[in-house]
């Protein structure tokens, strides 16, 4: 059964089984970068999905190599040249952290910098050892967004924060298993088969309860979202009013 939502092209509501939806991204021809557009249609699909009365438990997937691998090359174009609107940027955190019922990320594919963090807004993440994930903004010349500067040191604490921030890795899977990025880390080709798992045993919850608690546990970070993505702006103008930073993003982005 598909449930009709805007943008399902790039986007699809799916209701997999009593009570479990799945919002699949899937746009093959821009690999799942971020761009304005997929942003539009991924808050528009997840408000769909939040109309859904039967709804207990969202699934996130991706393409199955590319989770989601940040923004569009287009885009920091057009950023650095001060040319782009990152409205719909700042909005999808609060809009993942309102969602009435849990969200799974099923992250089988690589996530990077934004794509990463989309992951990170997920109540649970279950990822795979061999794809790479991390935060490269640093090496584009430009500091994170989306709620970085918040969300990571409290998932993860402040000394891991700051090493992947700071120094721009990208890190196997396997290599997070201990470090709380993810709830769980398995092979690939487990990923699917885990999420549903914990998928089935939370619709078994009962559905008032489950809502009661996502938000609960997620009204810190709601809290803390408005001061952060200001600040965060505020570092963007900064970087981004610099020459260094659309060079950097010509040269590396590729890479």
């Amino acid at each position: 059964m598909m449930a009709t939502a805007a943008g399902a092209e790039r986007v699809a509501l799916e209701c997999v089984e009593p009570r479990i939806y799945r919002m699949a991204i899937r746009d093959i021809e821009g690999r799942n970068r971020l761009s304005d557009g997929l942003l539009r249609d991924m808050a528009r699909v997840l408000q769909a999905a939040a109309q859904q009365e039967d709804l207990s438990v969202l699934l996130l997937e991706g393409l199955r190599d590319v989770f989601c691998a940040g923004a569009s090359l287009d885009f920091l174009r057009r950023l650095s040249r001060g040319e782009a609107d990152e409205s719909s940027w700042w909005s999808l955190p609060e809009i993942f952290l309102s969602f009435p019922m849990p969200i799974i990320g099923s992250v089988t594919g690589h996530a990077v910098g934004g794509g990463l963090l989309v992951a990170l807004y997920c109540d649970m993440v279950v990822a795979a050892e061999e794809s790479r994930y991390g935060f490269n903004f640093i090496d584009l010349g430009f500091t994170p967004g989306m709620g970085a500067t918040t969300l990571l040191p409290a998932l993860v604490g402040t000394h891991f924060a700051n090493e992947m921030l700071l120094t721009g890795k990208l890190y196997r899977g396997r290599e997070l298993r201990e470090r709380s990025v993810f709830n769980r880390v398995v092979p690939a080709a487990q990923v699917d088969g885990v999420v549903l798992d914990i998928a089935r045993s939370l619709a078994l919850k009962p559905a008032p309860v489950l809502a009661l608690l996502k938000e609960a546990l997620s009204l810190p970070r709601r809290r803390a979202l408005p001061d952060t993505l200001q600040r965060e702006a505020l570092m963007h103008r900064i970087c981004f009013a610099s020459p260094d930073t659309a060079r950097r993003i010509d040269e590396l982005y590729a890479r």
